[in-house]
């Protein structure tokens, strides 16, 4: 499992080999103090950018004739 947090300059990119409620709980609050810990970047006035990503790792079955 893979949690990212962001924050205007900051990012926090944390990977878990647990894939449970309680280490991403555990995880989440990992992150957050960091975050909180880090100093901001200032950021030039513009757009924010947005984006997203997906993954799988189940294979898509072939084409039956």
């Amino acid at each position: 499992m893979r949690l990212t947090v962001r924050a205007p300059g900051r990012e926090i990119d944390i990977e878990l080999a647990q894939n449970t409620q309680a280490a991403l709980k555990t995880a989440e609050g990992v992150a957050l103090r960091l975050i909180a810990a880090l100093p901001a970047d200032e950021e030039e006035p513009g757009e924010t950018p947005f984006g997203f990503s997906l993954s799988t790792d189940t294979e898509r079955a072939p084409d039956e004739d």
